[in-house]
């Protein structure tokens, strides 16, 4: 599903991905994890076709960033900050609704689910919206829509824990399951959810292996709580 070969990335002189490279396999959950400033949004924006970079990389066979349109028909993205779009909540709806061919009806419910009533932010601009509602509008579109891979940036982080409970909840029962690749710094809340992860560190590869694995060197161990100091990431070789 996911192929990076040899992916390079620099702003102005700064390089923020060093030769990255991964394979991410159907249906598999991955957590995208590290900490600020180590290239996660980055990456995630080069699969989304959104910058350019050096190197080779294919979402569903194809290059994102010259086949975008081809590519972005698999996947839906929720994005760490939400884009602040000037134009009312029902505008965004039509156009979802349009792009994916689903009923608004799909979005309602799942707004709902969330704790959001759609039909109360009809005519407000998205940009007024607060943070929350804007997070659960978000990751209501991405998992109404029927595609093959979510690319999901921090997508709790505004969301009250009714919501995050709800919201992983919908992402375990999706059928058929779609790959995820879901860049967080909550992996202690993430452990039903992902199989495997990749930790990127100082723009490089630093880990890649099973989340079980990588739980139990952070000192999350199964029942664990929250840790109290940062994930001890681990530094680049």
């Amino acid at each position: 599903m996911i192929e990076v070969r040899s992916l390079w990335k620099s702003y102005d002189v700064r390089p923020a991905l060093k030769g990255v490279s991964l394979s991410i396999g159907a249906g598999e959950r991955v957590a995208l994890v590290g900490p600020n400033g180590s290239g996660k949004t980055t990456l995630l924006r080069v699969l989304l076709g959104l910058v350019d970079h050096q190197g080779e990389v294919r979402v569903a066979g194809h290059d994102p960033l010259r086949q975008h349109d081809a590519a972005l028909t698999h996947l839906a993205y929720v994005p760490q900050r939400a884009p602040a779009l000037p134009v009312p909540v029902r505008e965004v709806v039509a156009f979802w609704s349009a792009e994916r061919g689903l009923p608004p009806e799909r979005l309602t419910e799942l707004c709902a689910d969330f704790g959001l009533d759609l039909s109360s932010t009809w005519n407000l601009r998205f940009a007024e919206l607060s943070g929350g509602m804007q997070q659960k509008l978000l990751a209501a579109m991405a998992l109404g829509t029927d595609c093959q891979l979510l690319l999901l940036d921090e997508p709790t982080a505004n969301l009250d824990p009714p919501a995050r409970a709800a919201f992983f909840r919908r992402l375990l029962d999706r059928r058929p399951a779609p790959t995820v690749l879901l860049s967080s710094h909550r992996l202690e809340e993430l452990r039903p959810l992902v199989d495997r992860v990749i930790v990127l560190t100082d723009g490089v590869v630093s880990f890649d292996g099973p989340s079980e694995r990588f739980l139990e060197d952070a000192g999350l161990t199964a029942g664990a709580g929250l840790t109290p100091a940062p994930l001890p990431f681990p530094r680049p070789r």
